[in-house]
Protein backbone atom coordinates (compact mmCIF):
# COMPACT_ATOMS: atom_id res chain seq x y z
CA UNK A 1 0.00 0.00 0.00
CA UNK A 2 1.45 3.54 -0.94
CA UNK A 3 1.45 6.24 1.45
CA UNK A 4 2.41 10.69 0.34
CA UNK A 5 4.13 12.99 1.82
CA UNK A 6 2.74 14.39 4.54
CA UNK A 7 2.61 17.97 2.92
CA UNK A 8 0.68 16.31 0.18
CA UNK A 9 -2.59 15.44 2.05
CA UNK A 10 -4.82 18.02 2.35
CA UNK A 11 -4.71 20.12 5.68
CA UNK A 12 -7.05 21.18 7.74
CA UNK A 13 -8.40 24.24 6.36
CA UNK A 14 -8.58 23.19 2.88
CA UNK A 15 -10.93 20.34 3.72
CA UNK A 16 -13.06 22.77 5.71
CA UNK A 17 -13.26 24.86 2.31
CA UNK A 18 -13.56 21.95 0.85
CA UNK A 19 -16.78 20.90 2.80
CA UNK A 20 -18.40 24.30 3.07
CA UNK A 21 -18.11 24.37 -0.44
CA UNK A 22 -19.38 20.39 -1.21
CA UNK A 23 -22.05 21.81 0.65
CA UNK A 24 -22.81 25.12 -0.93
CA UNK A 25 -22.75 23.08 -4.08
CA UNK A 26 -24.88 19.77 -3.15
CA UNK A 27 -27.53 22.35 -1.90
CA UNK A 28 -27.90 24.78 -4.83
CA UNK A 29 -28.31 21.34 -7.17
CA UNK A 30 -30.99 20.04 -4.51
CA UNK A 31 -32.62 23.63 -4.68
CA UNK A 32 -32.98 23.57 -8.66
CA UNK A 33 -34.11 20.08 -8.15
CA UNK A 34 -37.05 20.74 -5.97
CA UNK A 35 -37.83 23.46 -8.22
CA UNK A 36 -37.72 21.74 -11.41
CA UNK A 37 -40.29 18.95 -9.69
CA UNK A 38 -42.18 21.20 -7.84
CA UNK A 39 -45.81 20.93 -9.06
CA UNK A 40 -46.01 17.32 -10.12
CA UNK A 41 -43.44 15.13 -7.79
CA UNK A 42 -44.84 14.24 -4.24
CA UNK A 43 -42.58 14.76 -1.54
CA UNK A 44 -40.93 11.31 -1.58
CA UNK A 45 -40.36 11.80 -5.60
CA UNK A 46 -38.17 15.26 -4.37
CA UNK A 47 -36.49 13.42 -1.44
CA UNK A 48 -35.31 10.55 -3.98
CA UNK A 49 -34.17 13.15 -6.35
CA UNK A 50 -32.15 14.38 -3.58
CA UNK A 51 -30.56 11.53 -2.59
CA UNK A 52 -29.49 10.72 -6.18
CA UNK A 53 -28.24 14.02 -6.55
CA UNK A 54 -26.05 13.70 -3.58
CA UNK A 55 -24.94 10.28 -4.41
CA UNK A 56 -24.01 11.27 -7.97
CA UNK A 57 -21.94 14.34 -6.75
CA UNK A 58 -20.17 12.64 -3.69
CA UNK A 59 -19.70 9.39 -5.12
CA UNK A 60 -19.65 9.16 -9.05
CA UNK A 61 -18.29 12.43 -10.22
CA UNK A 62 -16.06 12.37 -7.14
CA UNK A 63 -14.32 9.24 -8.55
CA UNK A 64 -13.54 11.08 -12.09
CA UNK A 65 -10.78 12.93 -13.23
CA UNK A 66 -12.37 16.19 -13.19
CA UNK A 67 -13.83 15.59 -9.39
CA UNK A 68 -16.26 17.98 -7.85
CA UNK A 69 -16.63 21.84 -7.07
CA UNK A 70 -14.80 21.57 -3.84
CA UNK A 71 -11.88 19.38 -4.59
CA UNK A 72 -11.33 21.36 -8.06
CA UNK A 73 -10.79 24.54 -6.43
CA UNK A 74 -8.77 22.83 -3.61
CA UNK A 75 -6.70 21.09 -6.38
CA UNK A 76 -7.37 17.38 -5.20
CA UNK A 77 -7.81 14.04 -5.47
CA UNK A 78 -9.64 11.15 -3.27
CA UNK A 79 -7.39 8.00 -3.40
CA UNK A 80 -7.38 4.22 -2.23
CA UNK A 81 -4.57 2.69 0.16
CA UNK A 82 -3.34 1.70 -3.38
CA UNK A 83 -2.99 5.17 -4.84
CA UNK A 84 -5.57 4.58 -7.22
CA UNK A 85 -9.28 7.10 -7.23
CA UNK A 86 -11.21 5.57 -4.63
CA UNK A 87 -14.01 2.59 -4.98
CA UNK A 88 -17.54 3.39 -5.51
CA UNK A 89 -18.19 0.90 -2.35
CA UNK A 90 -15.99 3.12 0.01
CA UNK A 91 -16.45 6.82 -1.53
CA UNK A 92 -20.45 5.36 -0.74
CA UNK A 93 -19.34 4.58 2.92
CA UNK A 94 -17.52 7.65 3.18
CA UNK A 95 -20.82 9.64 2.00
CA UNK A 96 -23.10 7.61 4.61
CA UNK A 97 -20.94 8.22 7.27
CA UNK A 98 -20.46 11.82 6.32
CA UNK A 99 -24.30 11.98 6.78
CA UNK A 100 -24.32 11.67 10.24
CA UNK A 101 -23.83 13.76 13.11
CA UNK A 102 -20.53 13.11 13.88
CA UNK A 103 -18.99 15.54 11.72
CA UNK A 104 -17.32 18.16 14.44
CA UNK A 105 -15.14 14.89 15.68
CA UNK A 106 -15.11 13.85 12.45
CA UNK A 107 -13.02 16.97 11.06
CA UNK A 108 -11.61 17.63 14.64
CA UNK A 109 -9.64 14.43 14.54
CA UNK A 110 -7.82 15.60 10.89
CA UNK A 111 -4.80 17.96 12.24
CA UNK A 112 -3.67 15.12 14.75
CA UNK A 113 -3.50 12.26 11.94
CA UNK A 114 -0.10 11.64 10.12
CA UNK A 115 -2.38 10.83 7.08
CA UNK A 116 -4.76 13.64 7.72
CA UNK A 117 -7.81 11.39 7.34
CA UNK A 118 -11.15 12.32 8.80
CA UNK A 119 -12.58 9.55 10.67
CA UNK A 120 -14.88 9.12 7.62
CA UNK A 121 -11.46 8.89 5.37
CA UNK A 122 -10.60 5.97 7.92
CA UNK A 123 -13.95 4.18 7.31
CA UNK A 124 -13.65 4.24 3.72
CA UNK A 125 -9.68 4.02 4.01
CA UNK A 126 -9.24 7.06 1.63
CA UNK A 127 -6.48 9.63 1.48
CA UNK A 128 -7.12 13.28 0.16
CA UNK A 129 -4.17 14.18 -1.55
CA UNK A 130 -3.21 16.86 -3.63
CA UNK A 131 -4.18 16.52 -7.15
CA UNK A 132 -0.11 16.78 -8.56
CA UNK A 133 1.05 14.56 -5.14
CA UNK A 134 3.13 10.90 -6.49
CA UNK A 135 3.73 8.29 -3.81
CA UNK A 136 6.53 8.22 -1.83
CA UNK A 137 6.72 4.76 -0.84
CA UNK A 138 5.11 1.52 0.03
CA UNK A 139 3.98 0.31 3.74
CA UNK A 140 2.22 -2.52 4.93
CA UNK A 141 -1.61 -2.54 6.37
CA UNK A 142 -1.60 -2.99 9.95
CA UNK A 143 -4.78 -2.48 12.31
CA UNK A 144 -4.52 0.10 14.65
CA UNK A 145 -7.69 0.59 17.64
CA UNK A 146 -9.31 3.32 18.57
CA UNK A 147 -11.23 4.96 21.37
CA UNK A 148 -13.93 7.51 20.22
CA UNK A 149 -16.39 8.90 22.24
CA UNK A 150 -17.08 5.80 24.43
CA UNK A 151 -17.18 3.65 21.05
CA UNK A 152 -13.98 0.99 20.33
CA UNK A 153 -13.03 1.40 16.15
CA UNK A 154 -10.75 -1.12 14.42
CA UNK A 155 -8.69 0.81 11.90
CA UNK A 156 -7.09 -0.51 8.93
CA UNK A 157 -4.34 1.99 7.67
CA UNK A 158 -0.80 1.77 6.07
CA UNK A 159 2.37 1.97 7.79
CA UNK A 160 4.91 3.82 6.75
CA UNK A 161 8.23 1.95 6.26
CA UNK A 162 11.28 3.34 8.39
CA UNK A 163 13.83 5.83 6.65
CA UNK A 164 16.17 4.24 5.42
CA UNK A 165 19.91 5.79 6.00
CA UNK A 166 22.04 5.56 2.50
CA UNK A 167 25.13 7.46 3.30
CA UNK A 168 27.90 5.14 2.90
CA UNK A 169 31.38 5.89 4.49
CA UNK A 170 34.48 4.79 2.84
CA UNK A 171 37.08 2.53 5.26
Amino acid sequence: MLYFRRDDYAPFWLRLLIDVLESIATAVVCIAVTFALWGWATAQVILLAWLGTVFCYFVLLKRTKMGTLGYRVGGVKIVGPDGNPASVFSLTLRLMFMLCPLWPVDVAWLPSDAHRQTLRDKFAQTYVVKRKAEPVGAGRLVHKYYDICGYNFLFREIEEAPAVNLTFSRP
